[in-house]
């Protein structure tokens, strides 16, 4: 017993120090900053590049309002709704409003387009606007929040529950980074959403209630103007959304790209401390640009295989011309790996779509053939279709022979063959059967004509025979025709030959 704890224990540090090890490569570790979870992965390849409590249950404040506006940005595309749509503010819009929350000053019976409706949502952080979407898209907030938590689960989340659309203090309102970036990533999908929170600056139209008024995005990160979060400016910025409550703390969702390295970073429960210059510092935007520092330092977009690469080279059947074709790959296959990562234990699967992993003739030049699937360490990379690198002309010859073979192995058709052949055996058998039947019968015909003819002229002779004696030969007189002398017996032989004639 002992020993199989011991045994246990053993292979327990074994896993985690192969979840916890780095990667076999040379990257410095990863700066650990205050923020209580932090989870940043790839956007394309959804990679974890760092993780500290990703699964952490905790109040995500304003985070909330990216599924919010994923479901208006859904519902835009889906031809629900329309940016157009002129929606009213309506009573219960302020339901569950705070005096000290974040607003765009939308008031009771003010108009306004969908479209500003979104910007108020995501730019000013207006838990109002919230309201108001929810109930156009679905007549009434715990409709429009049934919808939320039924989407979150559509994407895999599983830490997360929503209570209201804009994301105040509720026990039961709750969700973890890692389900915070399934959120963004697929809010970040969709071109609307990515031009609204990567927006600095808007103004929304004058209203039927207010003038024009202009927003201030409240993310540092793409905002040098913005108010609070001011000195966080950052070159590769896209987007996403702030939030903060006493309850929830700093938090900060995030995207950033450079040089083909596109990362969204989540940090939750992020504090408040001072700089050396005695400036607020807020660690959610600084933990969050020290690891978009660390990761574009450390890790780029190298390529695994190139467009027009030429990748393998497959036999061909029927070819005239050829008895192979070069494959190419149909587009470039990159991964985001350490910038000292060996490409040499790259694996490439090729896949070729012909039937028994070749191809036939004839091929035209940029013919898809096959796929090829590029990973490293057992993950996978990227796949590109396989095209033919030139043409190859059929042989129409070798595709005669090769259609006379394939029918000649058909189970099918060797039945049908067999069929055919015994009864082609049968009707020989019964013709030369009949054949030798019918030279039995005719022999037999001919020996009883021959007893026939013998006995009629044996008959005929003595008839002739008696005919002499009774009566002398009368000579013709001169000029008198001669009669017909030809004994009956004769007529009567000729008539047995005409009737077996056409049984010689």
């Amino acid at each position: 017993m002992k020993k199989s704890k011991v045994f246990s224990w053993i292979c327990l540090l074994a896993v985690l120090i192969s979840v916890l090890a780095p990667s076999a490569y040379a990257v410095e570790d990863a700066p650990g900053g205050k923020s209580t979870a932090i989870y940043l992965a790839d956007a394309k390849t959804d990679a974890v590049y760092y993780e500290r409590s990703g699964e952490a249950r905790l109040y995500p404040a304003s985070l909330t309002k990216i599924m919010t506006a994923l479901l208006v940005v859904e519902a835009v595309d889906r031809g629900d709704v329309s940016l157009d749509d002129m929606v009213t503010a309506e009573a219960g819009f302020d339901h569950d409003m705070i005096a000290d929350g974040s607003t765009s000053g939308i008031s009771l019976g003010e108009t306004m387009s969908l479209h500003d409706l979104l910007y108020c949502t995501l730019l000013a952080s207006a838990n109002e606007a919230c309201n108001i979407v929810a109930m156009h898209l679905c007549g009434d907030i715990p409709t429009f929040v049934d919808r939320m938590n039924q989407r979150a689960q559509e994407l895999g989340c599983t830490g997360t529950h929503f209570a209201n659309p804009h994301g105040l203090p509720d026990d039961n309102h709750y969700t973890t980074p890692h389900d915070m970036y399934r959120i963004a990533k697929q809010a970040m999908s969709y071109e609307l959403f990515r031009t609204i929170c990567g927006t600095a600056e808007y103004t929304v139209a004058a209203t039927n209630m207010s003038p024009a008024r202009t927003l201030q995005n409240t993310n540092g990160l793409i905002n040098p103007n913005s108010e609070m979060y001011r000195g966080y400016s950052y070159d590769y910025a896209k987007g996403i959304k702030t939030g903060h409550t006493n309850a929830a703390g700093f938090c900060l969702v995030s995207a950033a790209e450079k040089d083909g390295v596109d990362l969204i970073c989540v940090a939750m429960g992020g504090v408040q401390t001072e700089k050396a210059d005695g400036t607020p510092d807020y660690s959610n935007f600084s933990d969050t640009v020290a690891l978009y520092n660390w990761a574009f330092s450390n890790y780029s977009c190298q390529e695994l295989v190139a467009e027009d690469e030429l990748i393998t080279e497959v036999p061909v059947a029927l070819g005239s011309d050829a008895d192979s074709v070069p494959l190419r790959a149909q587009k470039t296959i990159t991964a985001v790996l350490p910038n000292d990562a060996d490409l040499s234990n790259v694996k490439k699967t090729i896949t070729i779509y012909g039937e028994d992993h070749a191809c036939t003739a004839p091929i035209q030049a940029g013919e898809i053939l096959g796929e090829l699937t590029v990973s490293i360490d057992g993950v996978d990379y990227g796949t590109t279709y396989l095209e033919a690198n030139r043409s190859v002309d059929l042989s129409h010859l070798q595709a005669m022979g090769a259609t006379v073979s394939k029918t000649l192995h058909n189970p099918w058709v060797l039945v049908a063959l067999f069929l055919v052949f015994a009864v082609i055996i049968g009707y020989a058998v019964l013709v030369i059967r009949y054949r030798i039947l019918y030279r039995k019968r005719q022999k037999e015909l001919q020996q009883a004509r021959l007893q026939r003819q013998q006995m009629q002229e044996q008959a005929d002779r003595e008839r002739m025979f008696s005919n002499a004696r009774q009566k002398p030969h009368r000579v013709p007189r001169q000029g008198e025709a001669q009669t017909d002398s030809k004994p009956k017996s004769d007529v009567t032989r000729d008539y047995f030959e005409e009737f077996f004639k056409d049984d010689k």
